[in-house]
């Protein structure tokens, strides 16, 4: 279980007008190892604050499913892999318009677990999906994101978690998870 808070940035395209997306976000997730090598995630949260071109936007709702496989087990001389992929759902408003973002996102990270507590990892992923502002039907300009992160391994079930992504759609998030 576990829960997040992160910001993200990015430009939406529409048919007649661009518009640069800016967010924050919080979130809670349930995790459930469903085999030795798949994980299946499910989250909710709320999209707090931002701003959609020059208007503010108004909180509102996000949700996901994800599931991740690991591919290849960390090794003397090669790192892990893991697969992932998810759909999203997010809603809110701005300027009195309703905004709707579908999200279907597939990724791959690689990294090594050191110290048997900290897992540097590098992570590219692709995604798509239709977003819906009042009448306008647009999508992201970069549909990547390439970046990385780490987890931190603390006593009692802890973790520690950030990532940061500096190209393509933007987005730096933290968080803390518990193992039980």
């Amino acid at each position: 279980m576990g829960a997040t808070f992160g910001a993200f940035r990015t430009l939406l395209l529409f048919t007649d007008l661009n518009r640069r997306l800016e967010q924050l976000a919080v979130s809670v997730s349930l995790e459930y190892r469903v085999a030795e090598r798949i994980t299946l995630v499910g989250a909710a949260g709320a999209m707090i604050a931002g701003n959609l071109g020059n208007a503010p936007t108004q909180p509102g709702g996000v949700a996901s499913l994800a599931l991740s496989f690991l591919v290849l087990e960390q090794g003397t001389y090669t790192p892990f892999l893991q697969f992932s992929g998810s759909i999203a759902v997010s809603a809110m408003r701005a300027a009195d318009l309703n905004y709707v973002a579908i999200d279907f996102r597939g990724g791959l990270a690689a990294g090594w677990t050191l110290f048997e507590r900290f897992t540097p990892y590098a992570v590219v992923r692709a995604f798509g999906g239709p977003v819906f502002y009042g009448s306008a039907i647009g999508t992201d300009a970069y549909h990547v994101q390439l970046g990385a992160g780490f987890v931190v391994g603390l006593p009692l079930g802890l973790d520690l978690s950030a990532e940061i992504i500096p190209l393509g759609e933007q987005r730096v998030t933290a968080g803390l998870g518990i193992s039980f």
